[in-house]
């Protein structure tokens, strides 16, 4: 059986599917990269960090710009080139690694307070003891 049509184009839509999935994977890359905050305040964070990272000073048609990044937020523009898609990737992924690193020094940190902390206790208590024992 054939497409009629009438029906031409809704079953497959595939041109806009793919450059849709294009989007949101852009758009989940630059949630990720701009953290959980206001859009404007998550879009301008984004932003930092890609001109950061990759400046393109040489090619100022390819420059990072809050206008490409809000086409996509707001569903406005449906075209991410590759190298977009792998820069945001990029950024993302040494973010997600520098946010787990982050994480993990905070817990070790912390479970060197608590030692520190547990030490310091025992230290007073024998110290407490011994007076207790000598004054009576």
């Amino acid at each position: 059986m054939g497409i009629s049509p009438g029906n031409a184009g809704k079953k497959t839509g595939q041109g806009k599917s793919a450059k849709m999935d294009d989007v949101a994977t852009a758009n989940s890359f630059i949630a990720e990269i701009g953290g959980k905050r206001h859009v404007g305040d998550m879009l301008r964070t984004a932003l930092r960090e890609l001109r950061e990272r990759f400046p393109h000073r040489d090619d100022p048609e390819n420059q990072w710009t809050e206008r490409r990044l809000r086409g996509w937020w707001n569903n406005e523009s449906r075209i991410v080139r590759h190298f977009q898609m792998v820069e945001l990737y990029e950024t993302a992924e040494a973010l997600r690694k520098a946010r787990d690193e982050h994480a993990e020094f905070i817990k070790e940190t912390t479970r060197i307070r608590q030692m520190a902390k547990l030490a310091k206790t025992n230290a007073v208590g024998r110290v407490a003891s011994r007076q207790g024992g000598q004054l009576g």
